[in-house]
């Protein structure tokens, strides 16, 4: 007869099956835990085994026994506890990334239209007028096309070099978390909606601005909520640093890029850094990236550069 020890939970969706073959008279044994899968129960048999001792594990009533010679039984049940409990947290919890690897190719092709779109700006003055975002255009001529247009317009050489080192980088990561169609699209329309946020907060003023900065730091604030979000999902403390870090790296980043003098956009970056936290976290936090095929990443994507096209068109149609 085999008597029960103690008691250890265990957690699993798969496992093998073990051949139980003692050697020894049941009435010697005892039961020092239950699991779900021989997996399981032959993982917390590695802590009898660290000890120096024999173990055994089979099916009883749907579950796993795992057992060991009556001499050890209580010694080990508690060894096992201990063991369990220390990795109760391994692993940790997957963010359920789209696919393990991400393309670079709609990070280039934004590159690419922001260079095109400069070199148009030099040739045609009048490009930077007709697609720059403005108060008076959007809120009394109902111009809504330059809120994304004015995303890919720039005042200078290293004005357009510093957002296109900060787009390849985060706008990248975006992808690498969300996908590349959810992130581009999340990424213009945050810098849309910061835009908007600027020309309704200087209403009645000459307001005007340009520069994919709203992009970049919409970016970055996807970036710093996605881990966020996806520790307010799991609830598992192991994980803090996995989110504290990167949220707090993501603050830092803020505060030392998207500050400085006239005419730098201080408050677009803030507001766009604000609304990519917010669609980052909520993204996490429902696991909307996870339930996103691979198709409808093409969708979405395709979706993000028809809004740019789109605005333009419109923009275009003054000349």
């Amino acid at each position: 007869m085999i008597v029960e020890a103690g008691h250890c939970g265990g957690m699993g969706a798969f496992g093998i099956q073990a051949d139980f073959d003692s050697g020894e008279d049941s009435a010697e044994l005892v039961v020092i835990g239950r699991y779900r899968t021989a997996r399981l129960a032959h993982e917390s048999g590695l802590t009898v085994l660290a000890a120096g001792f024999h173990y055994w594990v089979y099916p009883v009533d749907e579950v796993y026994v795992l057992v060991v010679p009556r001499e050890i039984g209580e010694t080990m049940r508690r060894e096992v506890e201990i063991g369990e409990l220390r990795n109760r947290f391994w692993p940790p919890p997957s963010l359920d990334l789209p696919s393990p690897t991400t393309s670079k190719g709609p990070t280039i092709a934004f590159i690419v239209v922001l260079a095109f779109l400069f070199y148009g700006q030099n040739a045609n003055a009048l490009l930077e007028e007709l697609g720059m975002n403005s108060s008076e255009g959007v809120l009394v001529d109902g111009e809504w096309w330059r809120l994304l247009t004015a995303i890919t317009l720039h005042a200078d050489i290293g004005h357009l070099a510093g957002n296109v080192l900060g787009i390849s980088i985060f706008a990248y990561l975006c992808c690498r978390y969300m996908g590349s169609g959810l992130a581009w699209l999340a990424i213009l329309l945050v810098a849309g909606l910061s835009n908007l946020t600027n020309v309704i907060i200087h209403a009645g003023e000459a307001y005007r601005s340009l520069g994919a900065s709203t992009a970049v730091f919409g970016a970055l604030g996807l970036l710093t909520g996605f881990p966020l979000g996806a520790y307010l999902r799991t609830r598992e403390p192991i994980v803090n640093r996995d989110w504290l870090i990167p949220f707090f790296g993501g603050c830092i980043l803020f505060a030392w890029m998207g500050g400085g003098e006239f005419p730098t956009d201080v408050a677009g970056h803030f507001w766009a850094f604000i609304y990519g936290l917010a669609v980052a976290t909520v993204t996490a936090w429902s696991a909307l990236h996870a339930k996103i095929s691979a198709i409808q990443q093409k969708g979405l994507l395709a979706t993000a550069f028809l809004l740019l096209a789109i605005g333009w068109t419109w923009a275009l149609g003054g000349l």
